[in-house]
């Protein structure tokens, strides 16, 4: 009877070696998967280079930084990953490539969301025309728009630049001439600008689902 228990031990002993040795490996690879699995949110837009007014360079500044912690809300990386905010500007320089690869490989993430270029404004949509009895009366109609270039970079490599335009009706005013009628100053209008860069930005994650 001792003989045949010993018999069936030495039996069981490979089975349960190599369920251990899978157990192991499926942990390992658990661990790593989640390690890889962080997303990093980089700016590589410089407000300051812009050829623009100052009041608006620090309008698109500020935009630029509220843009990253919109993206740090509302992305999920995969595995139990983490969202890393990389505080630091990343100039968009032909070494900005190998920069943020590093930077990738420092903070353990297997992407990054690149934030190249940002722009909030009004524009001039249309301007009606309506006969009058004395004359002609013009109304000028205006968006306001958020154009936001990305770029999302994996392991070793980087996608192309997804250009998201998001715009909405916004306001109309009477003018004298359709061509030298001025829309509203987005300065002015910042908790406006601050909307729909956030809307640029859940249209962006929603396109592109850089947490798959």
């Amino acid at each position: 009877m001792k003989k045949n228990n010993i018999f069936l031990l030495l039996l069981m002993v490979p089975g349960l070696a190599a369920i251990a040795k899978k157990n192991s490996i499926d942990q390992y690879l658990s661990q790593s998967d989640s390690l890889q699995s962080n997303i990093l949110v980089i700016n590589s837009f410089d407000a300051m280079s812009m050829e623009v007014k100052e009041n608006k360079k620090e309008l698109l500044k500020v935009l630029a930084d509220s843009l990253k912690q919109i993206l740090y809300e509302a992305t999920l990386p995969p595995n139990g990953g983490k969202l890393i905010v990389i505080q630091e500007l990343i100039r968009d320089t032909p070494d900005s490539d190998s920069i943020i690869h590093s930077l990738m490989r420092q903070n353990k993430a297997s992407k990054a969301i690149v934030i190249k270029k940002l722009n909030a404004f009004f524009e001039q949509t249309r301007v009606e025309v309506i006969k009058e009895a004395g004359g002609k009366s013009r109304t000028a109609y205006y968006d306001i728009c958020a154009v936001i270039t990305y770029c999302l970079y994996f392991n070793e490599t980087k996608g192309n630049d997804a250009v998201i335009t998001s715009c909405e009706n916004y306001t109309h005013r009477s003018v004298i001439s359709g061509l030298l009628a001025k829309g509203p100053d987005i300065v002015r209008k910042k908790d406006d600008a601050f909307r729909i860069v956030r809307k640029n930005a859940m249209a962006y994650l929603s396109k592109e689902s850089p947490w798959k």
